[in-house]
């Protein structure tokens, strides 16, 4: 059983329904390690100009970004996940770099990491999925939406991320 991170539009609830995850079952979560950042070439979301940046993370070392986790998924779920997650590799993290917003540690945990070749420092945030990626946020409570707001980036397209503004 795999318990999966998730840190963009899965945020939303309703974006959660959609993949028959039940929104009352997942669990917010602190990732170490990683920063989120809007330099994801999109896979689905088609947008002409440069606005198309979905998320991905990057590693690290001292950074941290919140999400939220879905436990208990068997393998055939995560095989179709891999297939809506086409621009992103699956990795596994290490054991403690997880843990509730009470500190406790969770196991066993994937996430999903854009591909090398899908990222790009000339994009900007998509903000429509922005829109629904805070959105989502703004739903788990206000200290869950400060600590998204303080742990997402956007490039500032001279090569260099910013926090989202």
């Amino acid at each position: 059983m795999y318990n999966q991170i998730v840190y963009g539009s899965l945020l939303h609830v309703d974006e959660l329904k959609k993949q028959n995850i039940d929104p009352l079952g997942v669990e917010l979560v602190k990732v170490q390690g990683f920063k989120r950042v809007f330099n994801q070439l999109p896979s689905w979301r088609k947008v002409d100009g440069n606005k198309k940046a979905v998320l991905s993370i990057e590693v690290y070392e001292n950074s941290w970004f919140n999400a939220i986790l879905v436990k208990d998924l068997d393998e055939e779920y995560v095989k179709g996940l891999d297939e809506r997650e086409r621009g992103y590799d699956r990795i596994s993290l290490e054991d403690g770099v997880v843990r509730l917003y009470d500190g406790q540690i969770i196991k066993n945990c994937i996430v999903y990491k854009g591909k090398k070749d899908k990222q790009s420092t000339q994009i900007l945030p998509n903000q429509d999925y922005f829109e629904i990626c805070k959105n989502g946020a703004k739903s788990h409570g206000n200290e869950f939406y400060n600590d998204y707001l303080k742990t997402t980036y956007q490039n500032n397209l001279d090569g260099k991320i910013e926090l989202i503004n």
